[in-house]
């Protein structure tokens, strides 16, 4: 469920920057029409790639920590079982 509001959140800052960057490059252009409009749709194909590079990387960040949660379990399990091992080898 957190790496569903990571990737939410990723999604929202990079629809943010999109709008952002899409006013700026339309302000920032002068009476061309046609100029302003290619500037704009530069200015959000880039914030959509880095949206899709910033999701790509939250996916892969939740891949890991899953993986890093699941070794721990098994190391925790097999600690869990050596330290059963012991009590009945000492138990008389």
């Amino acid at each position: 469920m957190g790496s569903v509001g990571g990737r939410r959140r990723a999604a929202a800052v990079a629809a943010s920057a999109s709008i952002a960057l899409a006013g700026a490059a339309w302000t920032g252009c002068g009476d061309d029409e046609d100029e302003a409009a290619d500037a704009v749709n530069e200015a959000i194909e880039q914030a959509n790639q880095e949206a899709e590079e910033a999701l790509e990387e939250a996916g892969t960040s939740a891949e890991e920590l899953q993986k890093q949660a699941e070794e721990a379990a098994e190391e925790a399990q097999k600690q869990a079982e050596e330290a059963i091992e012991d009590a009945q080898q000492q138990a008389p």
